[in-house]
């Protein structure tokens, strides 16, 4: 029997099926869209091949509280608290870049949330902000980690607000700005807004899907804080969480 874990986001539904020995077996990710419910029966139908499920299933995120099948509801913070305690074993700072906040919490040597705070304000240094950004481009957000590395210098975007910073970005274009440039500058914009949350002062760990579709990011935290990573899982690590809280 195995248990399922599913992190229902704003943008994005993760789901883990974890074996027995509370580790990853397989691991899918769907769109959130419209409906929590939806997300998670789409999560569930696809884990469950070829696997007998146990009931209930582990969730956290925006819509945890939002299924019919039966579930134990978790807390976002602790279940990715719980995920990286058990993967690294030591004291860390964990940033997480989600869809519409950007999440950081600091966990203690004993694996305990000694503090966290949650950016709510605008969608500046979240997934959202660098969507926005793409669809008023015009450019696919997948394509933006190969044009970033044709980038030569380092442009910095001041805009807090994404309907300001696309008007800067405009600016820079008319003032021929290339492409790499600005979308790298795009890149540092959501780590400096990542950075101002709080003070870093331990190992760094780097969450979210934006380290894995956007590796460029996770290289620029590296440069700013060598002692830096981001898991294997990083995308997943609350769904895997919210399983490990309750076993």
């Amino acid at each position: 029997m195995c248990k399922i874990g599913i992190d229902l986001g704003s943008s994005f539904t993760k789901g883990v099926l974890i074996n027995a020995h509370g580790l990853i077996a397989r691991s899918h990710i769907v769109k959130t869209g419209f409906d929590f419910n939806l997300a998670a029966k789409k999560i569930i139908e696809k884990l469950s091949e070829n696997s007998e499920i146990e009931y209930p299933v582990y969730t956290c995120g925006y819509g945890r509280e939002q299924i019919d099948l039966p579930s134990v509801s978790n807390s976002e913070i602790t279940a990715l608290a719980k995920a990286v305690f058990t993967f690294y074993q030591k004291k860390c700072t964990v940033i997480d870049i989600g869809g519409q906040d950007t999440k950081f919490i600091k966990i203690t040597s004993d694996g305990k949330v000694e503090k966290f705070k949650v950016n709510r304000k605008c969608a500046a240094g979240t997934g959202s902000f660098l969507e926005e950004i793409a669809y008023r481009m015009d450019v696919p957000p997948s394509e933006f980690r190969d044009i970033a590395e044709k980038a030569t210098d380092h442009i910095k975007i001041n805009s807090y607000c994404t309907v300001f910073a696309v008007s800067e970005i405009i600016g820079m274009i008319k003032k021929g700005i290339t492409l790499p440039n600005i979308i790298l500058g795009i890149y540092n914009s959501i780590v400096d807004r990542c950075m101002e949350i709080s003070h870093i002062d331990d190992f760094l760990v780097i969450t979210g899907g934006i380290p894995v579709n956007h590796p460029k990011i996770l290289s620029l935290f590296k440069n700013r804080f060598p002692n830096c990573e981001s898991p294997d899982h990083a995308q997943i690590m609350a769904a895997w969480g919210s399983v490990l809280l309750n076993i």
